[in-house]
């Protein structure tokens, strides 16, 4: 098990938080950068981040981001939390495919597409994401 606090999450250290959890993820579970699996567990990282950045960046800069990555002999499980406020994922994640006019929304979409499963608490503020690994 791997367990993170980041604290003042913004965009402009956000590559460095991503990157740190990758690299320790990938010396454990003996991932190489160019599987499908890194950019699997990339994507989602980063797009979950970004959106505690986005809609909620006092929550991001007040709140510690905390991460857990897990994992079986056959799953990798992410749990991403933030205490700072609620993200309405209902409203995102039930849309479907999201039309080529609308500006944002991809990137819960594409993580619901390539993992598992994928949830939010009732109150969005923690991320359950699990691949097969």
């Amino acid at each position: 098990m791997l367990t993170y606090d980041f604290h003042d999450l913004t965009r402009e250290n956000l590559k460095k938080y991503v990157d740190h959890v990758l690299h320790d993820i990938c010396s454990h579970l003996s991932l190489t950068e160019n599987c499908l699996l890194h950019y699997s567990l990339q994507l989602s990282i980063w797009e979950i981040l970004v959106n505690i950045i986005d809609h909620n960046p006092q929550a991001a800069s007040t709140h510690p981001t905390h991460i857990t990555v897990l994992w079986t002999d056959s799953e990798i499980i992410l749990r991403i939390v933030n205490k700072g406020g609620c993200f309405d994922w209902h409203k995102h994640l039930a849309t479907g495919l999201p039309s080529p006019e609308q500006v944002r929304g991809r990137g819960l979409y594409i993580i619901k597409s390539i993992s598992k499963h994928f949830s939010f608490d009732e109150r969005g503020e923690t991320a359950i994401i699990i691949f097969d690994r």
